[in-house]
């Protein structure tokens, strides 16, 4: 073969390889040229976008709606920027009128200074609080009227399935219906945008992550339905004054719940609640003696107030005694007895001695 002919044949092949080099690497290059000029994003088009931070959300969530919409090509570059040449940047909760054709810097000076700040209200939800207690307490942080917030209350219509088993209770001697379930918390809403509804479903939400299936499911192996396990809980919660008593307090139920002859409850709490329930619409004498423990026997038919973690553990984990009666003193100590006749003799005790509440 000719040298020349060799060397047109060697010429061709890199040519080729050349072109299918190119073929590959273009598009590749393409794709980096925005992020290589995003370093001044003046290439950008002029596209307004408003970004509205949240308090929960995270700077990387950010970074990707911006990406999202245009304004950055990359998370990556944009954050590492960020860090490099404003170590002492502070995310701030607003909303922000940004541009497509900012650059890194005039993004990263925006984002200091919120066009609007956005203000949030928080408010403490204790364990043991009833429905209209949490609508006093929503009403006095200024969110809304207690008024709305019990008609939001008052309704199944969130998408919760625990909710479905609420429904098949006698609704007639109901009295608010997701009494029990508002999980006691510490909430933060924002001021300008939450309804009552939006507040109800937080709650509810809550529930369910602080009430597990592992929880649920054992209250099911000791015979209880979720209902009955929160007004188990509601019962020894209005009971106990400290996570202490709440063991002992929970065995003395369970053991008038086993009992043969003592099937009442006899709360005092609850014939309160029932009581309480008289300004409803829909209030009969049904309804009060439902959940009125010296009424009824076993468990009201529904919860009284919404119990915390800690007492929803104590009816799962009861202390095993003979207790079937107790009574505190005025500084809040404990007595329990086994028979009725103790039960009185403590009482008799501890007004002889000035320590009868």
């Amino acid at each position: 073969m000719k040298k020349k002919t060799v060397i047109g044949i060697v010429l061709a092949a890199v040519l080729l390889l050349i072109v299918v080099a190119a073929v590959f690497a273009v598009p590749k290059i393409k794709a980096y040229l925005p992020y290589y000029y995003d370093k001044t994003g003046k290439h950008q088009e002029d596209k307004p976008y408003t970004l509205t931070i949240e308090k929960e959300d995270f700077e990387n969530e950010v970074a990707i709606r911006l990406v999202e919409n245009g304004v950055i090509c990359s998370t990556a570059r944009f954050l590492s920027y960020l860090k490099q040449n404003y170590p002492d940047f502070i995310w701030y909760n607003g909303i922000y009128n940004l541009n497509a054709n900012m650059s890194y810097k005039e993004l990263c000076e925006a984002l200091m200074k919120p066009d609007i700040t956005l203000n949030y209200i928080k408010f403490v939800v204790p364990e043991g609080k009833s429905v209209r207690a949490i609508a006093t307490i929503v009403e006095e942080s200024g969110l809304c009227s207690a008024e709305a917030f019990l008609e939001a209350a008052d309704s199944y219509d969130y998408n919760y399935p625990f909710l479905e088993e609420l429904k098949s209770r006698d609704q007639n001697l109901i009295g608010y219906k997701l009494e029990g379930f508002l999980f006691p918390a510490t909430y933060e809403f924002r001021e300008d945008t939450t309804s009552p509804r939006d507040i109800v479903d937080k709650m509810l939400k809550t529930f369910t992550e602080y009430i597990t299936q592992d929880m649920i499911q054992k209250a099911q192996d000791m015979g209880l339905s979720l209902n009955q396990f929160i007004s188990f809980g509601s019962v020894v919660q209005a009971e106990a004054f400290s996570k202490d008593s709440m063991a002992n307090v929970s065995s003395v139920f369970w053991n008038r719940l086993n009992s043969d002859d003592l099937k009442r409850l006899q709360s005092d709490p609850t014939k309160t609640y029932g009581n309480s329930l008289q300004n409803l619409p829909g209030y009969t004498q049904q309804m009060k003696d439902a959940y009125d423990t010296y009424s009824c026997q076993g468990l009201p038919v529904g919860p009284t107030n919404c119990p915390g973690v800690d007492v929803l553990k104590a009816v799962l984990e009861p202390a095993q005694t003979d207790y079937y009666y107790f009574v505190t003193d005025k500084n809040g100590k404990f007595y329990f007895n086994r028979t009725l006749a103790e039960h009185n003799q403590t009482i008799r005790s501890l007004r002889e001695s000035g320590l009868w509440a």
